[in-house]
């Protein structure tokens, strides 16, 4: 199987690895979560890479605006409320990217109930638009990305960051051929 169709039976087979802990209160929510509210089925057509049974990250890229409004309908406030160091609230990026579907797409994590720290996490975007601003990469005088930083803030509603952006790329993504975009990522 691919990961983005094996999700959630890893996530089920950490599960049964865990039996005694089914239910119990963790990170986000009781050991499961993930599973048991549908969110690794909305996430999993996303993943870019599944780890072991016993732990580590799945990761995704390119969660779009139809994958956000479901997640706004099923996260809890807690849940929207997580934040990868100073990045935008994940509800924050998640609203972006319903309100703004061609230009805003999320990417993160997903910590499995492998681990007592199980959780969905974004830890950046990809901006489609603003192709035209210089940005390089050491962010040499002339460099543009505060520029671009500022766009994202006051057009596409990323705007409750507590910090600016560890890294600002520009790249194409292989779902979208010939659209560049910025990645914004947060550590």
């Amino acid at each position: 199987m691919t990961p983005r169709t094996d999700l959630t039976a890893l996530f089920r087979r950490q599960l049964a690895g865990r039996p005694d802990d089914a239910g119990r209160a963790g990170f986000q929510g009781s050991c499961g979560w993930l599973v048991a509210s549908g969110v690794a089925d909305i996430v999993a057509p996303f993943v870019t890479h599944l780890p072991s049974d016993d732990g580590d990250l799945a990761r995704f890229a390119g969660l779009d605006a139809l994958a956000a409004a479901e997640l706004l309908g099923r996260l809890t406030t807690d849940q929207l409320s997580d934040r990868q160091n100073d990045a935008p609230t994940l509800g924050n990026m998640l609203r972006a990217a319903v309100a703004h579907p061609t230009q805003i797409e999320l990417h993160g994590y997903l910590v499995g109930p492998a681990r007592d720290d199980e959780r969905l996490t974004a830890e950046g975007i990809y901006v489609y638009g603003a192709s035209d601003l210089d940005i390089t990469p050491r962010h040499d005088p002339g460099c543009q990305c505060e520029e671009l930083w500022l766009w994202v803030q006051r057009h596409l509603t990323v705007d409750d960051a507590q910090g600016f952006p560890d890294e600002i790329t520009w790249r194409l993504n292989q779902w979208r051929p010939g659209e560049p975009c910025w990645s914004l990522w947060w550590d």
